[in-house]
């Protein structure tokens, strides 16, 4: 009997220190990452800008701190993030390094049961931002949990799917759970929480551009009126290589007394692109309708920026998505010491002209249909009800 007690209390002592290591190894690995993320967000132009200096931002990085030391990794990242969100800079990224298997302890079971979420989201107006939402062929509720946080539930199986919590700015910033990813500056426009898969409705929707595999397209839809659908500003030296062969083809070729532009879904790139097709529009003698949608990214809404004054200029469609400001010319990912999550930084300084739409979208002129039927049939009926 005695030996079985030294044997039990050396395993008990075993157990007990392994826990401790494990848990001290836990510890050390949230500081180390903390650490790194909070020294690469204050090289960023955009923390130069708008919080450099910051008491709030400060005292958020002490919060964290307490917060992540014994966390575990859903926890660690949920806390790390609240560091990226808090930065008015849509074109920064946090994510969970992607490895070979998703796992499924990402995904958190909800303490509320699916049946009586579905009763309390069911009545929520379309314009609300609790309500049933589908995505994947699923239901999920999407309802408030606590002050400004809310969450996203599968409402067949009750796994929570995301968290959405306000932002300092005004906006909304959702933790995707399963991958664990930020998506940073979503709201709820025309019944899609932007930036996720989750809609409201499942009618189509003829705002969404299906453009196909060319970035660029020129055609004459009738003796009075053009259509230049411009998909990509991408820099990538394929797509300036296109843009250049494009342009070259359509600069002596707009003759039309009206001319849509179509940069719906248009992700943005870089004014290497797109410079030379503003420089053309401007010098365009007759009137420009501009089609934007949700979807409409970046340097993309710089564009609409740059033409939106003139008055020959008129924009149609729903507002852009406000990721507008600073970004990315070399687009470097930083993997923290872990090896667990990763962080794109942006390293472009913002203009105060664009930093006015950051988080906020463009609004058109002349708002759109979502459902009613094609939006080039929208525009050229607008255009031929003009006086």
């Amino acid at each position: 009997m005695g030996m079985k007690k030294v044997f039990y209390t050396f395993l008990l002592l075993f157990l007990v220190t392994l826990h401790v290591s494990k848990s001290i190894a836990q510890e050390n690995q949230n500081q180390a990452d903390l650490e790194a993320l909070y020294t690469a967000i204050q090289k960023t132009p955009s923390y130069k800008k708008r919080l450099k200096g910051d008491k709030a931002y400060q005292q958020l990085y002490e919060d964290v701190k307490l917060k992540i030391a014994k966390a575990g990794e859903i926890e660690a990242f949920r806390q790390l993030s609240k560091l990226v969100s808090a930065i008015n800079d849509n074109h920064l990224g946090f994510y969970r390094t992607p490895d070979t298997a998703l796992k499924m302890s990402y995904f958190l079971m909800g303490q509320d049961k699916p049946g009586d979420i579905m009763k309390r989201v069911r009545p929520k107006f379309e314009s609300d931002l609790e309500g049933v939402y589908f995505a994947y062929n699923r239901p999920y509720g999407l309802y408030e949990k606590g002050d400004k946080v809310y969450q996203v539930m599968n409402l067949v199986d009750g796994f929570i799917m995301a968290e959405i919590f306000h932002t300092p700015y005004g906006g909304y910033d959702v933790l995707l759970y399963g991958s664990l990813q930020l998506i940073k500056n979503t709201r709820l426009v025309n019944g899609t929480l932007l930036g996720t898969p989750f809609t409201k409705s499942r009618e189509k929707k003829f705002s969404i551009l299906d453009k196909g595999n060319e970035n660029f397209e020129y055609k004459i839809l009738n003796d009075k009126i053009g259509y230049l659908r411009l998909s990509s500003f991408s820099s990538s030296t394929e797509n300036i290589k296109k843009s250049e062969v494009f342009y070259q083809k359509i600069s002596d070729t707009l003759e039309t007394t009206n001319l849509i532009v179509d940069v719906r879904n248009n992700g943005g790139g870089g004014f290497k692109t797109s410079q030379k097709f503003i420089n053309l529009l401007k010098k365009y003698k007759g009137n420009i309708f501009l089609l934007q949608n949700s979807a409409t990214v970046s340097n993309a809404e710089q564009f609409i920026l740059e033409l939106k004054p003139l008055k020959k200029v008129t924009t149609l469609g729903e507002q852009t998505r406000g990721t507008i400001t600073f970004g990315s010319n070399y687009g470097a990912k930083i993997v923290l010491p872990s090896g667990r999550f990763t962080f794109y930084p942006t390293d472009m300084k913002g203009t105060n002209r664009d930093l006015a739409y950051e988080s906020k979208g463009i609004n058109p002129d002349i708002t759109l249909d979502v459902f009613k039927s094609d939006w080039i049939e929208q525009t050229l009926e607008y255009i031929n009800k003009k006086p």
